[in-house]
């Protein structure tokens, strides 16, 4: 194909696209601080990811959305603020175009800690007035899932995703390079957020208390720019060798087919059997 992502196709072939498959992966970020990265490199990555399971299951990617709940980090000028409840809303408008447009199969994709928010009451709440099963991806649990398998992913690899994402998608050049850039001092968190982990014990941390960062390098450090351009290439080479290694190990086929399957069995077994009592479809109420 000459192109996977959606905006940069034609009508034409999108319509010979939609004859053959359905599936579409949707990556949403963020625009916030992030060290010394671009300010959407946590909606990069998931792009990059998404762009990678797209050519393994001849799917397509709509990108582009990096105005969603940032979490804890207002504090820098860079970041925008989007409550979770205004994000969703535009999330979930694009998940019913979709499926009119011919997407059944959408799979939300995500690379940042409070995304979980937003992705699972779209998937749940999109299901109650549709009766179509979409899913949501997030890389955090994808990791996980690798780590089983053999993968060998330690903390500095993350940094490696970043830079190799600006590599899958020919997009290395907005990375920063300079010289002159001072080495980042490692800081020893003073926050009280930072030094307890109570919160934590009872529920996702991105979910169990609100609050701001102290320090724009209390997220994720202040790791991002390179001295040299051998440096960033060299960092960007291994990191997206890394995130195909990622995608080899994540059964993507399977879990498309298991998401076609799923679909099926709610439509001719599950749905029909409890039609009665289950929640009308808002826009068919007759399913």
């Amino acid at each position: 194909m000459r192109t996977r992502f959606l905006p940069k196709m034609t009508h034409d072939e999108v319509c010979q696209y939609v004859e053959r498959n359905d599936i579409i992966f949707v990556p949403f970020g963020t625009v916030e601080v992030h060290g010394t990265f671009p300010l959407d490199v946590e909606q990069t990555v998931p792009e990059a990811l998404s762009l990678l399971m797209a050519e393994k299951v001849d799917g397509l990617v709509l990108g582009q959305l990096p105005y969603f709940f940032c979490g804890a980090s207002p504090m820098s000028p860079g970041t925008i603020q989007m409550s979770v409840s205004k994000g969703l809303p535009y999330l979930k408008a694009i998940a019913h175009s979709l499926l009119n447009q011919g997407f059944r199969r959408q799979i939300y994709v995500s690379c940042h800690g409070p995304a979980f928010l937003t992705g699972g009451v779209l998937v749940t709440d999109f299901f109650d007035e549709t009766k179509c099963p979409i899913s949501y991806i997030d890389t955090i649990n994808v990791i996980d899932f690798v780590r089983g398998k053999g993968v060998n992913m330690s903390l500095d690899d993350f940094d490696g995703l970043c830079y190799g994402a600006y590599e899958i998608l020919d997009r290395k050049n907005e990375l920063v390079v300079d010289p002159d850039l001072p080495t980042p001092e490692k800081r020893q968190p003073r926050a009280v957020i930072d030094n307890t982990d109570v919160f934590q014990r009872f529920a996702h941390g991105s979910g169990s208390v609100g609050f701001y960062f102290e320090e724009p390098q209390d997220h994720v450090g202040m790791t991002g720019a390179c001295k040299t351009l051998e440096e960033r290439d060299e960092r960007c080479a291994k990191g997206a060798a890394k995130l195909r290694e990622i995608v080899d190990n994540m059964e993507i086929e399977l879990y498309v087919q298991k998401l076609r399957e799923l679909d099926q069995e709610q439509q001719e077994k599950i749905i029909p059997r409890y039609a009665g009592i289950l929640p009308k479809n808002k826009y068919y109420p007759n399913k």
